[in-house]
């Protein structure tokens, strides 16, 4: 009889997808963690970048990262690689010998959770190095989730509302995180843009209450721009762009070349999409 760890290596990457999306109760209750652990933990800066949605930490992303990471080591999951936002015990349970990548960010907007905001999610993100394979995003005080397996998107539970600025023309802007503005557009993608009056704005001046992931979810603005995504929370665009089919997608991302950058772990290059 083959042992655990033979039958780990023969594995299909469907399979593996099957055992990531039955774990899928371990991350609504992820989610409900986080909701009894706020405003009950201490909070602490874990980075000097200066912007405070990456700098800060609480007790409670510790906590999910870790009920998280414990259970998924315990099925054959623990074969995959791992970047983790946090440094939780489990994290080196993880050996990356069947070439796929689990992203996980436990509580996806820190600074909006303890603020009291409602756009804070649980991210559970895997891809083979090159394409983007599951992407899971659950919104625990909105009672929704947005699930995307290979090219298929849902969502589970209620869509929220996002009230956009006044004055802001939602089909014209093409967002952008406030830290990581791109650098200047590859010429065709840029003449592209201006030819349909698309233009760059930052996430905060066209929504008070709501994130660019959410955005793009709802389809509330034309697209989004990100340079050097960030591997644990800034996948999840592209995922949905190209499952959908619903936009035009340029991209230089290279999954295969992770790199260490001011803002965590991050993959080269550049995304722009747009709704077609």
């Amino acid at each position: 009889m083959a042992s655990p760890d033979i039958l780990f290596l023969i594995m299909t990457e469907d399979q593996y997808l099957d055992i990531l999306t039955s774990c899928e109760p371990i991350f609504e209750q992820a989610g409900q963690l986080a909701l009894d652990l706020r405003g009950k933990v201490p909070i602490h800066n874990k980075s000097s970048t200066g912007v405070e949605g990456v700098d800060i930490v609480t007790g409670a992303d510790l906590q999910v990262q870790e009920f998280i990471l414990s259970r998924l080591a315990e099925t054959p999951l623990a074969e995959c690689g791992l970047f983790a936002e946090e440094a939780t015990p489990s994290v080196s349970k993880f050996k990356g010998t069947n070439g796929l990548v689990l992203l996980i960010d436990p509580i996806d907007g820190t600074a909006k959770y303890v603020s009291g905001g409602k756009f804070f999610s649980v991210i559970i993100s895997m891809h083979n190095k090159k394409d983007l394979l599951y992407t899971y995003y659950r919104f625990p005080l909105l009672g929704w989730t947005k699930r995307i397996v290979k090219d298929k998107a849902e969502d589970i539970g209620s869509v929220p509302e996002i009230q956009i600025k006044p004055g802001v023309d939602e089909m014209s802007v093409i967002a952008y995180l406030e830290y990581i503005k791109p650098d200047r557009l590859p010429p065709e993608v840029e003449d592209a843009l201006k030819i349909r009056g698309l233009s760059l704005h930052q996430r905060k001046d066209i929504v008070d209450e709501g994130n660019m992931i959410s955005l793009m979810f709802l389809e509330k603005i034309a697209g989004v721009a990100i340079q050097n995504p960030i591997a644990y929370d800034c996948l999840g665009s592209l995922h949905y762009a190209r499952a959908t089919g619903r936009f035009e997608i340029y991209s230089t991302v290279d999954l295969s070349k992770p790199m260490k950058g001011r803002y965590g772990i991050y993959y080269p290059g550049l995304y722009v999409i747009c709704k077609k």
